[in-house]
């Protein structure tokens, strides 16, 4: 019994990987995006396997639906906007808002109400707050030029650009300290880093 369960589950991920990768490719999202998104999916489900091991109650669905949905907006831009400019082409496709508020919230360590004024986006906090938003923003951090690489090297390419002691970086730590404190162990020990 537990041999079919497994197997229907194991379809039922693949199903999904394909509807989503499906959805990447309508957008015109390349290669490139494409693979970056499945590496930012493995990462994240490696935290969600974690959680569920402490009994953490997470929406394994929504993380992977969003970690593979995280970058569609770079089919339009590729600014920090392109989370923003992502849940609106998944609010048109009709998208659950709990995978929209993933991509929304993905960028940087999230993009506050006053940051986003100054980005030309809707007046509002784009920072993750649920588990599962938290998740994929931290995951996307661990991959530099579709490669895993450690969280170091994403936080001094943020110094660079927006100087030391950024909100970016900031928020960025607050949510891997928060993660961890669940999990009781490393990101990197998680995701075998």
């Amino acid at each position: 019994m537990e041999n079919k369960t497994n197997r229907r589950r194991i379809r039922k991920e693949n199903s999904l990987i394909e509807k989503e990768i499906a959805e990447l490719k309508k957008h015109n999202c390349g290669d490139y995006i494409i693979q970056h998104a499945l590496l930012v999916m493995r990462i994240s489900e490696k935290i969600v396997q974690k959680l569920q091991v402490k009994d953490v109650s997470i929406d394994k669905m929504v993380v992977l639906r969003g970690a593979l949905l995280h970058d569609i907006g770079r089919s339009v831009e590729h600014s920090v906007r392109h989370g923003y400019l992502g849940g609106e082409i998944l609010r048109e496709d009709g998208y659950d808002d709990r995978i929209i508020r993933v991509v929304e919230n993905h960028v940087g360590g999230g993009i506050d109400k006053e940051e986003s004024k100054k980005l030309w986006m809707p007046e509002k906090d784009f920072i993750p707050t649920a588990l599962e938003e938290k998740i994929v923003c931290l995951a996307d951090k661990y991959i530099e030029d579709n490669k895993l690489t450690p969280l170091e090297q994403t936080l001094k390419k943020f110094e660079t650009v927006l100087g030391k002691r950024n909100m970016a970086s900031k928020r960025i730590l607050k949510i891997k300290k928060a993660i961890e404190f669940l999990t009781k162990e490393k990101i990197e020990a998680t995701i075998k880093l």
